[in-house]
C-alpha cells in the first residue's frame, strides 16, 4: 500500500492530533531504546528520525525564537547533547537527553523565521523509521507571543528592568538546567575560563530566589569523575555559577530557553560537514539481519550452538538455570532440542523464543556438574563448557580456533596456573549503554564481547580473571573499584570504546590510559600488544583521571579500542573476527606485563 503523508494538528503550540491512518503506529506500545539515526536535509526540508524499536513521537512548536520540539519516549540517547549547524532559515539541530526515558530533537530556526503548523508533515515508513516533512520557512511580519512558564501563567510580566528570578536547577545527564522567570537574554551573561579545570559564568541583572536550593550540583558522565558545580549570589545583583571540570574538556556554553537556560558542552567549535546529498534508506537496514539458530547439540561437556550469521550472545544465572540470551536471533523451525540422558552434565534443556529478536536458551546442571562458561569457535558458533565438580584442570589449554587474518598472531604466552588474578572490566551495562556510534552500534555490547573473550584467553593461560559484569547489567564505578580491591587483584583493565561526534568519521584509533602518577607499563604494554597485532590507528598512551583506574590499588589501564563514531572502528567493531582480535591481543599485553615484559 502506498505511504500516506498525515499533517499534523496544533492546538496553540502543542501537537496532540494524528490523523486516524497513523492510529496503527501510536498503538504500538513506546519500548525504544536507542536513537539509532536522526539527519536533517536542508535542501529539501525534510527530517529522517530512525529508532531500534516502535516508538510514538509527540511535537510541539515554540516561539522566540521559533522551534520544533520532537520528543521521542522511551529512548535512550546514551551520549552527550549532539548538534549541528546550518546556514538558512534552518539554524540548527539539537539532540539530547531531555530525562531519563525521552530523547528530544529540536529545529531551531534563525531569527525572523517561522513555520506553520498546519504544514507539517510526518509520514511512518515503519514503527520505528520516521520522515517529517518541513514546511518552506516564511518571514515573520508579527511579533509572536512568549510562552510564559505554566506556574506562572497569572504571574504579572516582569519588565527586562527587573532582576531575572533563578528559581531553581538541576543535572540531567548531559549538563545543567537553570529555571527563571524569563529566557536568559545574550547580553546579559558572561563565560569565562580561568584556568583549565573551570568555567565561570557570571549573569548580570540577576538573583536567587529565598531559600533557593540546592546551591551545589554534580554532573555523573560516563566513566568519567563527575563536574561540580555551584550557583552563588554576589553583589550587586550578579549571580555566579561556576563549573569544575576535567582540564582536557572543551569549552561549555549557554543556550537561552523559553524557562531559563541551559549549560551544556560546547560542539560549536567544530566545522559541520556539508549537508548530505538527498536519499531515503529502507527501513530494513536499520536493523541487525536476524540470525537463525541451526543447530544445539550436546557433546560430551560441551553444548555447541551455531547460526546461520554472527551470533550476538550475553549469559548469566536465572535461578539455578544458565541462561544464554541470543540478541538478533530466531530457532529455526526445524531445530531439534538436544536430548539429555543419564550420564549427561545437563539435566534439563529449554529453548525460549523471548520475542521477535530474542531467543533464551536455559541450562540446568545435572547434579556435581557446573557450568563454566562460553567459548567462541567462529563468528557464527560458540560452545558452552561444562565441568564435573571433580575434575581436574585440564593441562593443556583447549585451543580456540580463530579465523584466518591478513595478519597472524602468536598464542598467548602462558603464566604459572594460579598464580595472578586480574579483574576485567566491561564498561557500561544495562541502561548506561555508553557511546552510541554508526549504525546504531552501542559500547557496551561491544566491550562486553572483547572482555568475555580476553577472560577466556586468560584463564586457559593460567590466570585467575574476576570481572565485574558478565552480562547486560547495571554498575556503578565505585563497585567496579571494589570488586579488584576484595579481589587482591594483581592488574585492572577497563575495556571501553570511545566517541566524538558522527559528523566526525575521520577519528579513529587506539587509546590506552593510566592514572596520572601512576605506572604506565600495563597500559603501555597493551598498547604495544594491539599495535603488533592489529591495523589499527595509534592514538597513544596517555594519563588521565578515569575513576576505575585512579582508584584502584593495583597496576590499572583502562583501553579504548576504537571510535565508535569512526568509519574505520566501526567497521571492525561489527566483524567478530576483528573483536577476537582485539581480544587476544590485549589479553597477550596481560600476560606480557605479568611475566615482566
Amino acid at each position: 500500500m502506498e505511504q500516506l503523508w498525515h499533517s499534523w494538528q496544533f492546538r496553540a503550540v502543542v501537537s496532540c492530533l494524528w490523523a486516524p491512518t497513523a492510529a496503527w503506529v501510536i498503538a504500538q506500545p513506546a519500548t525504544a531504546r536507542d536513537l539509532q539515526l536522526w539527519r536533517l536535509n536542508p535542501a529539501t526540508n525534510q527530517l529522517e528520525i530512525r529508532t531500534e524499536r516502535p516508538v510514538q513521537p509527540r511535537a510541539e512548536l515554540v516561539y522566540n525564537p521559533t522551534r520544533l520540539v520532537i520528543d521521542l519516549p522511551g529512548v535512550v540517547l546514551g551520549s552527550p547533547q549532539m548538534s549541528q549547524n546550518y546556514s538558512g532559515a534552518i539554524r540548527q539541530v539539537r539532540v539530547a537527553q531531555f530525562d531519563p526515558q525521552t530523547t528530544r530533537i529540536v529545529v531551531e530556526y534563525a531569527a525572523g523565521f517561522t513555520i506553520d503548523p498546519q504544514q507539517v508533515r510526518f509520514r511512518g515508513v515503519t514503527a520505528n523509521n520516521w520522515l517529517v516533512q518541513l514546511p518552506p520557512p516564511q518571514q515573520q511580519t508579527v511579533s509572536l507571543p512568549t510562552l510564559a512558564p505554566a506556574s506562572s501563567s497569572s504571574t504579572p510580566a516582569i519588565t527586562p528592568t527587573e532582576p531575572l528570578q533563578i528559581r531553581s536547577w538541576r543535572a540531567d545527564g548531559t549538563g545543567f538546567l537553570v529555571f527563571a522567570d524569563r529566557p536568559l537574554s545574550e547580553e546579559s551573561y558572561t563565560i569565562r575560563r580561568p584556568r583549565r579545570d573551570r568555567i565561570e559564568i557570571l549573569l548580570s541583572n540577576s538573583e536567587l530566589i529565598r531559600n533557593f536550593s540546592p546551591r551545589r550540583l554534580e554532573l555523573r558522565r560516563f566513566g568519567r569523575d563527575p563536574i561540580r558545580a555551584e550557583i552563588r549570589a554576589q553583589s550587586n545583583r550578579q549571580v555566579q555559577i561556576t563549573l569544575d571540570i576535567d582540564a582536557q574538556d572543551a569549552d561549555w556554553q549557554v543556550i537561552p530557553r523559553n524557562d531559563g537556560f541551559v549549560i551544556v558542552p560546547s560542539t560549536t567549535g567544530m566545522t559541520p560537514p556539508p549537508p548530505p546529498r538527498p536519499s531515503v534508506i529502507p527501513a530494513a537496514r536499520a536493523q541487525t539481519p536476524i540470525t537463525t539458530i541451526q543447530r544445539v547439540d550436546l557433546g560430551g561437556r560441551e553444548l555447541l550452538i551455531q547460526g546461520d550469521r554472527t551470533v550476538f550472545y550475553s549469559v548469566g544465572w536465572e535461578g539455578n538455570r544458565y541462561r544464554i540470551r541470543l540478541r538478533q536471533a530466531q530457532l529455526d523451525s526445524n531445530l531439534r532440542k538436544p536430548r539429555v540422558v543419564t550420564g549427561s552434565p545437563l539435566s534439563n534443556i529449554e529453548f525460549r523464543q523471548e520475542d521477535h529478536q530474542t531467543v533464551s536458551i536455559l541450562l540446568t546442571p545435572a547434579p556435581n556438574f557446573r557450568i563454566l562458561g562460553p567459548r567462541p569457535l567462529s563468528g557464527e558458533s560458540f560452545v558452552v563448557q561444562i565441568q564435573g565438580v571433580n575434575d581436574s584442570p585440564p593441562s593443556v589449554p583447549t585451543p580456540i580456533d580463530i579465523p584466518p587474518t591478513a595478519t597472524t598472531q602468536p598464542p598467548p604466552q602462558a603464566v604459572p596456573r594460579g598464580r595472578f588474578v586480574v579483574v576485567v572490566d566491561p564498561g557500561h551495562g544495562a541502561s548506561d549503554p555508553g557511546a552510541i556510534g554508526i549504525g546504531g552500534i552501542r559500547e557496551k555490547d561491544i566491550v562486553l564481547d572483547i572482555s568475555l573473550q580476553v577472560s577466556q584467553f586468560l584463564q586457559q593461560q593460567g590466570v585467575q580473571v574476576i570481572m565485574t559484569r558478565t552480562t547486560d547489567i547495571d554498575l556503578d564505578l565505585a563497585p567496579r573499584v571494589a570488586i579488584a580491591e576484595r579481589a587482591r587483584a594483581n592488574a585492572f583493565v577497563s575495556i571501553h570504546a570511545n566517541a566524538i561526534s558522527l559528523a566526525r568519521p575521520d577519528v579513529n584509533g587506539l587509546e590506552t590510559y593510566f592514572a596520572p602518577g601512576r605506572s604506565s607499563r600495563l597500559a603501555t604494554a597493551i598498547h604495544k600488544s594491539i599495535l603488533s597485532s592489529l591495523n589499527i590507528r595509534d592514538r597513544g598512551v596517555r594519563s588521565a583521571r578515569f575513576y576505575v583506574i585512579r582508584n584502584t590499588s593495583m597496576d590499572s589501564a583502562l583501553v579504548e579500542t576504537g571510535f565508535v563514531t569512526g568509519a574505520e572502528d566501526a567497521a571492525n567493531f561489527q566483524n567478530p573476527a576483528w573483536r577476537t582480535q582485539m581480544a587476544r591481543a590485549i589479553a597477550q599485553g596481560i600476560l606480557n606485563f605479568l611475566n615482566g615484559k
